[in-house]
């Protein structure tokens, strides 16, 4: 309890300099600006973010990282109400509620929920994430080599066998990750291996060139494919008033019952916000006097998703900071802006660099107390924000993400990289292969094949005694289990799903979007 209350009068104290609240201001507004616009998703948001961290340190990074993540979790929501495009997956539900009460002029109330909703949820979810990442950061003094090849081969193993569409599929773009992580030096013997001669691989592929070209290049590209058509959603907003106290009171149990659900569902690895906002939206609609409103305008389906959107967030924190098993893409990034200040993810992070948990701390309370304060004042001049051009969206995006890449080392190969992994990022979507899977391989591939070959060295060159260790032994049959769960998922989901649809080739239709009418 101790540690728990001075984790949050840390993080709290970091809201003192100037500095510390610059960064969180700047995270949340450009949060906000990339969500506002439709097809603004959290990887490229964060993606084109990343690069702005190299000069900061660790703790900053974090809060800056987390400020854009609150900003744009807020903002993807609006987008839903005002033109019926979801911005992400888990507000289909925002845009299937929301966007009925815009057409029938009650725009206040829809924007206002989503702005109370996000502010709720993300202020009670933080307190759950201090009080769970604490007690896992204790069992640190357990950990060595062994132990810390176990949970980096768990992680990999969460995002394989969660993956969802093919097992297969995801494991092998989680081996094409670790292979990529190969090249360079040998971590014990320090010779050049697979640089296939070129003198800017002596030292290895530059992960985050890799890292943003699998997850953020690969992101505008699909983007670009996408269609909007704007006339359906051209309504003439009259008036934006704030939701009345009738309203608040309805919203009041969905509020709480989507911020419960989406810090525990977040907590699971491989879980997302767009579980954690259907289950919330279900068990409102169960608990509802008025289910038939769910579908047609519901108050209380649009809190219920919302609140769960922004809790699911801090709860995928948690196994990314206590445990190096990301919750998705974007966690990815975040771990690879961990790594780049020489942070090892996993169980050591946090008791070797508190003040990592102190900056997190900090930058959701920041970020929660601007959208606060400026929250609603965006949300009321998002119409006009929301019908930009696209194609200067995303062109500016690529500039900004390849400027970015080149900063870091001032190298073109690290561009040219970061455009050659994008697209083959882009390729990997398209034919249902994990990014995320191979971005992370990439990140932990160095300390994979590092602790194994130390842990092999400490254990006498004996698999027997490494694999008896009783962590080690633990952690690897938890990743076997969910390995083994994966494959049960598919195999059922094969088995119930008709005959003609073909798992592995996405459409090209697909990636055709419009607004809700």
């Amino acid at each position: 309890m101790s540690f728990f209350l001075h984790s949050l009068a840390q993080g709290t104290a970091y809201l003192a300099d100037p500095l510390f609240i610059l960064i969180v201001v700047a995270g949340t507004v450009w949060g906000i600006i990339g969500g506002i616009h439709p097809g603004g998703s959290a990887t490229l948001s964060v993606g084109v973010a990343l690069p702005f961290t190299f000069v900061m340190n660790g703790p900053q990074a974090v809060a800056f990282l987390l400020a854009v993540l609150v900003g744009i979790n807020f903002a993807n929501s609006l987008p839903s109400v005002l033109i019926g495009v979801p911005g992400t997956p888990s507000a289909v539900l925002t845009a299937q509620d929301g966007f009925r009460l815009h057409q029938r002029g009650e725009t206040g109330t829809a924007l206002g929920i989503v702005y109370l909703s996000s502010i709720v949820g993300q202020v009670i979810s933080i307190v759950f994430f201090v009080a769970f990442v604490v007690p896992l950061s204790n069992l640190a003094y357990l950990f060595l080599s062994p132990e810390l090849f176990a949970m980096a081969l768990l992680g990999m193993t969460a995002v394989v066998g969660l993956a969802g569409r093919s097992i297969v599929k995801a494991a092998i773009s989680a081996a094409f990750g670790l292979a990529i992580a190969l090249v360079g030096l040998d971590p014990l013997e320090n010779v050049p291996r697979f640089t296939v001669g070129l003198p800017d691989l002596q030292d290895g592929v530059n992960s985050i060139a890799v890292v943003i070209g699998l997850l953020a290049v690969s992101e505008v590209i699909r983007q670009c494919r996408q269609v909007y058509p704007w006339s359906v959603a051209k309504i003439r907003i009259r008036s934006i008033r704030f939701p009345g106290r009738a309203v608040l009171r309805r919203i009041l149990r969905p509020v709480l019952l989507g911020t419960g659900l989406g810090v525990v569902i977040g907590v699971a690895p491989g879980a997302s916000a767009e579980a954690a906002s259907y289950m919330a939206y279900q068990q409102a609609k169960a608990m509802s006097k008025t289910p038939g409103e769910f579908g047609n305008g519901s108050v209380e389906g649009i809190a219920a998703n919302e609140s769960a959107q922004q809790a699911s967030q801090a709860g995928d924190l948690i196994p990314t900071l206590a445990v190096g098993i990301p919750g998705g893409s974007t966690m990815v990034l975040i771990l690879a802006a961990l790594t780049l200040h020489g942070l090892v993810p996993g169980p050591l992070l946090i008791k070797q660099s508190p003040d990592l948990l102190f900056g997190a701390v900090g930058g959701l309370l920041g970020a929660a107390v601007l959208l606060a304060l400026i929250g609603w004042m965006m949300a009321k001049v998002a119409a006009r924000l929301a019908g930009l051009d696209r194609s200067v969206v995303l062109v500016v995006a690529l500039a900004l993400t390849l400027v970015g890449v080149y900063s870091v080392d001032q190298s073109m190969f690290d561009v040219f990289t970061c455009l050659l992994f994008g697209l083959i990022g882009y390729f990997m979507l398209r034919y249902g292969y994990a990014v995320a899977a191979a971005a992370l391989g990439v990140i932990l591939g160095d300390d994979i094949e590092a602790n194994l070959r130390q842990g092999l060295l400490i254990a006498d060159g004996s698999f027997v005694t490494f694999l008896s260790r009783p962590v080690t032994a633990i952690v690897l049959l938890l990743a076997l289990f969910l390995l083994g769960y994966g494959v049960r998922s598919e195999w059922r989901s094969r088995r119930h799903a008709p005959a003609s649809l073909d798992e592995g080739l996405l459409d090209a239709e697909s990636e055709e979007v419009g607004p809700r009418a």
